[in-house]
């Protein structure tokens, strides 16, 4: 394994107020940086607060990156954007790495290039100081001559054990690689699964362009988030707080993202359709729900997807400018009845998700084979959304008639167990205008009454 330390000592910057003490990182910016290296990043701070940053493991990223002298590198000169106060050191256990970075940090990328050939004899070196450990535990060790930890790793573990505690033992054994019940773990940091963050204007104003201007902040924080989680969102849901209340605007993309210049194109349709009657002071955005982000790999022949994800663009963009109802998504539901086998919504239909529902809202509703319904028979793309009764002659199968049926019966019986049931004979008939209609008997009505419930187009 290959441990990376990203350490640095903290130091407070006074504010007017003392509860409000901000630290000299920024820790998100950090972590993005580790994070584009590994998945696993792991947060590590003394018992004292005075040193504090993340270990990155990146052995296992060292193919991706062209080896491992290549992602040092990599990581050396993203590095150099920060202050000159990061730390940055590596070795073969958390641990370790996290006392070089403490006491022994690379000054330059040749430094930190050659900690690859570092061993055991280079943390014997160390001062004892690196431990983390209570401060008179420390003195106890200076009243005992030891100055560096080659000193105490020499000891009899004995006699170390009942001396000096448990807990400096299984860190000095975690930096030496020896495996110890008591050592400190390095879990991986994971970010909140919900995403929330409020700013204040420094003005009052009712501006678009001032208001989406600082809205970009936000964005970013959020894209942010997203990052972290390697995850995309498909719904942003915004506040904008006025003296009376606050408007609400609610972005949607037809497919998880985690790009920016895509919600702020969405953002900025959204805002130019909204009009504020009162100066906006505080904006809010929250995203409660994200998902994993959908594969795309690129090859040398046209890619079939891409169409997709142009066309659920050009859909984002149109219910953006338009409104959210201009553009709405179809898909099939589990349900013979016709009027209810097609769902209209906003994002693109999520089987697992609507069947979950379902069989939550209709606890008794037994559960369909899809495989066992009809597929040859013929569906019309155009229904009534009112079934219209027919006035006339009832329909037959005869020539010269206002109805003239052609196919059928197909019965549909369903919905017993709610409060819709249905039992009807569907055909597909011929009107006076040859136009190709499909027509239902109504088996449940005393009077057996016929209806047009669609056209084939």
């Amino acid at each position: 394994m290959r441990w990376i330390a990203l350490s640095y000592k903290q130091a407070f910057k006074q504010s007017h107020n003392p509860q409000e003490v901000k630290p000299q990182f920024d820790v998100d910016s950090l972590f993005e940086l580790a994070a584009h290296y590994s998945p696993v990043v792991c947060w590590r701070q003394d018992q004292h607060h005075e040193h504090a940053g993340w270990l990155v493991e990146v052995h296992s990223s060292f193919r991706l990156f062209g080896g491992p002298q290549a992602l040092l590198s990599q990581l050396w000169q993203g590095a150099e954007e920060f202050p000159a106060e990061l730390q940055l050191a590596n070795h073969h256990t958390a641990t370790g790495a996290w006392w070089l970075s403490k006491c022994a940090p690379a000054s330059t990328e040749s430094d930190f290039l050659d900690m690859l050939n570092f061993n055991e004899n280079s943390l014997l070196a160390l001062p004892m100081g690196v431990l983390d450990c209570d401060a008179k535990l420390q003195a106890t060790w200076h009243q005992c001559g030891f100055t560096r930890l080659a000193d105490l790793w020499r000891l009899p573990r004995d006699g170390f054990l009942k001396r000096f505690g448990a807990h400096a033992l299984a860190e000095l054994d975690s930096g030496f690689g020896l495996q110890n019940k008591l050592a400190p773990g390095a879990a991986s940091h994971k970010p909140a699964d919900t995403f929330e963050q409020e700013t204040e204007l420094p003005f009052h104003s009712d501006r678009l362009d001032l208001i989406e201007h600082h809205a970009q902040g936000l964005l970013q924080a959020v894209c942010n988030w997203l990052g972290q989680k390697k995850q995309g969102a498909r719904e942003l849901h915004w506040a904008f707080k006025h003296a009376h209340g606050e408007e609400i605007l609610c972005l949607r993309s037809a497919q998880p993202t985690d790009c920016i210049e895509t919600w702020r194109r969405l953002l900025h349709h959204q805002l130019a359709r909204m009009q504020f009657h009162d100066d906006i002071r505080n904006l809010r955005v929250r995203c409660m729900h994200s998902e994993l982000l959908p594969n795309v790999n690129t090859s040398f022949l046209p890619d079939p997807a891409e169409g997709t994800r142009n066309w659920d663009n050009t859909c984002d963009v149109l219910r953006a400018r338009l409104g959210q109802q201009t553009v709405l998504f179809a898909a099939t539901e589990s349900d013979p009845r016709p009027e209810r086998s097609i769902v209209l919504q906003h994002t693109p239909f999520t089987k697992n998700t609507a069947i979950v529902f379902k069989k939550i809202a209709d606890k008794n509703a037994p559960e369909l084979n899809n495989t066992t319904l009809a597929s040859s028979t013929p569906r019309p793309l155009w229904l009534l959304p009112t079934p219209k009764p027919l006035q006339g002659k009832t329909p037959s199968w005869q020539t010269g008639g206002p109805w003239q049926l052609l196919t059928g019966p197909e019965r549909i019986e369903f919905g017993w167990w709610d409060a819709q049931p249905c039992k009807r004979d569907y055909y597909c008939a011929r009107d006076n205008n040859s136009s190709l209609v499909w027509l239902y008997q109504d088996l449940h009505d005393d009077s057996s009454r016929w209806f047009l419930h669609g056209y084939f187009a």
